[in-house]
């Protein structure tokens, strides 16, 4: 009797597993329904009213290197990777850059003139800074 019901579980146990181990996988459930986010309303309305009908440019500086008529200014506008400028190039239809000084770039809009200036260094990380020593006078 004890014979018999040995072999019973484990007859038991193998058709459990097996059952366990072999059965099809699920499919995978199908992706959420993410809502849609809402789209801000389109200002070019607006700016046809009130404006040139152009948007406002967002010009990031890169770098600037101020040499007089020679004068260059890496921008990145509108977030697209950083690009070369002279003076007088055009940024975008109608917009140009007037002028390139120490710190600071000059465009030119619709007759309109802006100062943008670079950003702020960052601030240096907290730490020890490493100093060079004086020349040891003898």
């Amino acid at each position: 009797m004890l014979r018999g019901a040995a072999l019973l579980a484990i007859a038991a146990g193998i058709g459990l597993w097996g059952a366990l181990l072999l059965a099809p996988r699920p499919a995978p459930a199908p992706p959420l329904l993410a809502p849609h986010a809402a789209q801000a309303p389109s200002l070019a309305p607006l700016e046809g009213w009130f404006g040139s009908g152009r948007g406002r440019l967002q010009v990031r500086i890169a770098g600037l290197m101020a040499a007089g008529a020679r004068s260059t200014a890496v921008l990145s506008i509108d977030g697209a990777p950083a690009r070369a400028f002279r003076i007088g190039d055009d940024l975008a239809p109608g917009i140009t850059l007037t002028a390139i000084r120490a710190g600071e770039i000059v465009v030119s809009q619709d007759g309109m003139e802006e100062t943008i200036a670079t950003p702020a260094p960052p601030a240096p990380a907290p730490g020890f800074v490493p100093v060079e020593r004086p020349p040891a006078s003898r």
